[in-house]
């Protein structure tokens, strides 16, 4: 199965059964009631792939039409948060997939050196939510990849067949984000450790 969880994914509880039931049922109270129990999380899936709240309430939007059209095949066969996030994260795909271009780039194994490598315990001291906010700024393309690498846990051959690109520019992509992640994770550090200082 394409994208395994990794530590970053958005948890959410089971959702009740009573919901799931009515949404197999075509009950719209209970179509409601479930597409406000996944707004948040999902929510933050698309946001993470359109860097707006309206492109990203209307990828929300498709990949709840989709749920709706689609729950018959659950079965309660496994986890029904997991089954819900892959149609959520195959329409954020699509997304990235008619709406970026990507250019061939040339992945050289020297380049991926150890010093682009972002240390954690370095950045102790800055929260989820700045670095989350750097992600977003980084270039569309480039974000995508570090999104579906890192955060969605996609390798990169599963990368290179969702978005129609090579290995060599997934890799090429992600190594970028590295870089631009550190420097700017360094200019956010300098500017926490310079605020805190002037603060004495």
């Amino acid at each position: 199965m394409p994208g395994h969880s990794s530590t970053h994914t958005i948890i959410v509880e089971q959702c009740p059964t009573h919901i799931i039931n009515g949404c197999l049922a075509q009950d719209a109270q209970c179509q409601e009631q479930l597409y406000h129990y996944l707004y948040e999380p999902m929510l933050k899936v698309c946001l993470r792939y359109t860097h707006n709240l309206d492109d990203a309430g209307s990828l929300y939007n498709d990949a709840m039409l989709k749920i709706y059209s689609k729950i018959a095949q659950y079965q309660y066969k496994g986890s029904f948060i997991g089954w819900v996030k892959r149609i959520v994260m195959n329409t954020c795909i699509d997304h990235c997939r008619k709406k970026l271009t990507f250019k061939h780039q040339e992945w050289v194994a020297s380049d991926y050196a150890e010093h682009i490598g972002i240390q954690p315990t370095a950045y102790a001291a800055i929260q989820a939510k700045d670095i989350m906010q750097l992600v977003q700024e980084l270039p569309k393309n480039t974000a995508a990849v570090f999104n579906l690498h890192v955060i969605d846990g996609y390798k990169h051959y599963e990368i290179a067949t969702q978005l129609n690109i090579s290995e060599g520019t997934s890799k090429w992509h992600l190594n970028e984000a590295r870089r631009l992640l550190k420097l700017k994770l360094d200019q956010l550090l300098n500017s926490k450790t310079y605020n805190n200082a002037s603060g004495y």
